[in-house]
């Protein structure tokens, strides 16, 4: 028997069952569709199965002239890691670096102890300077393509602190 795995979906923050499909809710956090390899629909709350289209118009799922009813996407949910807490409040999952973006928000390295390098985009692995010019780690003569940063999993903000805010 095959064991049961979640899907982890492309944020790297969410997950959805074992047959089942990330597809992105009106909200730009992701959902699940209870299907595999499903069509997710542009109205951001519908699938298809796999191999048809998703007919918004009329509520439905096309393949040729079968039609389908189309599925209601769930929410995903969210994966419980340790996490690194980066100085904004925001936090990258265990094992990452927290590096600054361009934008000045932080963002997460998926290496442990990296080098954040000065383009706001890219790190290197410990021990490993940023080239930013040829787009590169270097560590002596030694050469490798550096590392996309993504982003945090921004600070919760509470409540009361939230409406005192509004």
């Amino acid at each position: 028997m095959k064991p049961v795995e979640d899907n982890i979906c492309p944020d790297k923050k969410s997950k959805c069952p074992d047959g089942s499909t990330c597809c992105v809710l009106s909200t730009g956090d992701y959902g699940c569709c209870p299907l595999p390899k499903a069509v997710c629909c542009t109205d951001k709350l519908h699938c298809c199965p796999e191999g048809t289209t998703c007919d918004v118009p009329h509520s439905k799922c096309n393949k040729g002239d079968i039609t389908f009813p189309w599925m209601e996407k769930t929410a995903a949910k969210q994966i419980e890691v340790d996490s690194v807490k980066c100085l904004d409040g925001s936090s990258c999952p265990d094992g990452s670096t927290c590096c600054k973006l361009s934008t000045g928000q932080y963002g997460c390295c998926p290496l442990p102890n990296a080098v954040c390098c000065s383009d706001g985009l890219h790190c290197c692995p410990s021990g490993y300077k940023c080239d930013v010019s040829a787009g590169s780690c270097l560590k002596g003569d030694e050469a490798m393509p550096w590392v996309e940063k993504f982003s945090a999993i921004p600070p919760k903000v509470s409540p009361i602190l939230h409406m005192a805010l509004s």
